[in-house]
């Protein structure tokens, strides 16, 4: 694992590359106010199980989040998102790599309509957050003032925004290999959410972790999340080999 900036509208993008053993690679997008660590270290763990698979990796944080330039107010937008992870995606295909995504609940979403404009290899949407809007509004509460969520001040673009974007619109043809995990007890994603998900990819693997919370916040339920990543990217690999 090495340390690894790129430069992006003259801003920093921090993450931790990990070298494969070939040429596919996997990104692994956060989720809204987390980071390329994030809760109990499970990106760095979901990451990692991907490396073992023989992937290379790079695992970041977008603009305004973790270690990457910006302020978190101004750049947290849901459509700037997608637009770094593009460059990303740009970055690594050029290096001759390809290019798989894996996105934690709003990283999902970004992963999904990143998907539509790229060729990606894979989708792996952990928890995505399809109802997002939802979410913010409950998070923020009925405030007239700036809201805050999780120590972070929220902008009324990105609360417009999370009301406008088409969370399901044009993403059905975006990949052919596509895996969806939820937590059944997520309180956060709705599992109408997952349903639409599956409707847009018909043909997708679906694992709904029994009893998990959205963060899959124990030992039992990160296990069973880990051999469903090792598994499913076990299986493009091999598939690649035959």
């Amino acid at each position: 694992m090495e340390y690894r900036e790129f430069v992006y509208q003259n801003q920093t993008i921090r993450g931790f590359f990990y070298e494969g053993t070939g040429r596919d690679l996997v990104i692994t997008v956060h989720g809204f106010t987390g980071n390329k660590v994030d809760h109990h270290r499970m990106l760095k763990t979901f990451t990692e199980e991907a490396v073992a698979c023989g992937y290379a990796a790079y695992r970041f944080d977008f603009l305004g989040s973790g270690d990457s330039d910006g302020d978190f107010f101004e750049e947290e937008r849901i459509a700037r998102q997608i637009k770094q992870l593009l460059y990303l995606a740009d970055e690594f295909q050029k290096e001759g790599y390809h290019v798989h995504f894996m996105g934690f609940s709003l990283g999902g979403v970004i992963c999904a309509h990143a998907a539509k404009d790229r060729k990606i290899e894979s989708l792996l949407l952990l928890s995505p957050a399809g109802n997002f809007s939802e979410i913010l509004e409950k998070m923020c509460g009925d405030v007239h003032e700036i809201p805050e969520v999780n120590g972070f001040r929220i902008h009324p673009e990105l609360i417009a925004e999370a009301k406008s974007f088409q969370y399901f619109e044009g993403i059905e043809h975006c990949c052919n290999l596509v895996k969806l995990i939820q937590g059944t007890k997520d309180p956060y994603v709705s599992m109408e959410s997952l349903e639409n998900f599956r409707k847009c990819f018909p043909k997708c693997e679906t694992t709904l972790v029994e009893g998990a919370d959205h963060c899959y916040s124990s030992t039992k339920f990160t296990e069973i999340v880990r051999k469903e990543i090792g598994a499913f990217y076990g299986k493009i690999i091999q598939t690649k080999r035959l």
